[in-house]
């Protein structure tokens, strides 16, 4: 019996994945948990496995394409099956072959090529387009798997020409860079973020006796291979800080606060094209030496791709240092 290829959920904030390269061609013998397809998510780049040995057949989704959760991406045939074995709803739709009257100057049959998808746009950005006359199909979507946005449809109308070389202001454009994966991610979150009401709060302390701190590791921590950084003692002391004020280690959902079991401390770390926040997981269960240890495998990990799922999800807290940049101050 042939089997589905879908693209899974690799943790609970994935909605969609971009198919970035088909490692298996169609016709090509597979057998069960080979790698077949090369998937980017908002977090990470991962492979989908084979789900069983057999035919790859009927590759569905083009490398490119960025498909929800659940989305279909290939078949595979169980040794012994040929393409005889699949279903109607296995075999792409044929063209629409229309019989009916034939208009004016037109000879012979018709041929009409299925609809294509509907465009996705939200809810507020087709009400506006029918406000102010324009075609949703015309808009260029930015939004996630290129949604059409409210502010698109103003930025579509804003052109006189609707010309798509001017920016929303008439100015020639350049470039235009579109995105996914991770950087719409980071983009949608920020996004977000600035929607939150935010407090900012400055203080100059003493750090004398975390400067005598660091120096005196240095020569602890020789025979284990570490030297401790300042970035260590910071990331240690807001675990404690988070232990002994459990309330701001929680999350807003809704119009609850959700008080978190386990301080999984997000450390980000900026990449080629974006960052990651992998996670140091029950954070408060592990000693400073064994935090910065956890550190220093992660930015391994980082540099050769290799994070798993599961350490890129669940944090419940997040420290961005960007002192490496000479940065005093930022939000």
């Amino acid at each position: 019996m042939p089997t589905e290829v879908t693209l899974p959920q690799w943790g609970m904030g994935m909605n969609e994945g971009l198919v970035v390269k088909w490692l298996k061609h169609e016709g090509d013998t597979v057998e069960q948990g080979d790698p077949l397809v090369e998937i980017e998510t908002a977090k990470i780049n991962s492979e989908v496995e084979a789900p069983a040995s057999g035919t790859l057949t009927r590759i569905s989704v083009a490398e490119g394409e960025t498909v929800d959760i659940g989305t279909r991406l290939a078949m595979i045939l169980a040794p012994g099956e040929d393409e005889a074995a699949l279903s109607e709803q296995d075999v792409p739709s044929a063209p629409i072959k229309q019989t009916g009257p034939i208009e004016p100057g037109m000879t012979g049959d018709r041929t009409i090529a299925p609809a294509g998808p509907r465009r996705q746009a939200t809810p507020v950005a087709r009400r506006l387009a029918k406000e102010l006359g324009v075609a949703i199909d015309s808009v260029e979507g930015t939004g996630p798997s290129g949604r059409i946005t409210e502010a698109d449809v103003r930025r579509f109308a804003s052109s006189s020409s609707g010309n798509p070389n001017l920016s929303d202001q008439g100015v020639p454009v350049k470039k235009k860079i579109k995105l996914a994966g991770m950087r719409a991610t980071i983009a949608r979150r920020m996004t977000d973020s600035s929607q939150a009401p935010t407090v900012t709060l400055n203080t100059h302390v003493d750090v004398t006796d975390t400067v005598a701190l660091q120096r005196r590791l240095v020569s602890e921590w020789r025979p284990k291979r570490i030297r401790p950084q300042y970035q260590d003692l910071v990331l240690a002391a807001t675990v404690r800080a988070l232990v002994d004020h459990p309330a701001v280690n929680a999350h807003l959902v809704g119009n609850e606060v959700h008080i978190l079991t386990p301080v999984n401390l997000g450390v980000a770390f900026a990449v080629s094209d974006g960052l990651l926040v992998p996670v140091v997981q029950d954070a408060n269960k592990k000693s400073l030496v064994e935090i910065a240890q956890a550190i220093r495998d992660i930015g391994a990990k980082v540099k050769s791709n290799d994070l798993s799922v599961d350490e890129l999800t669940t944090g419940t807290f997040t420290v961005t240092n960007l002192g490496t940049y000479e940065v005093e101050e930022f939000n």
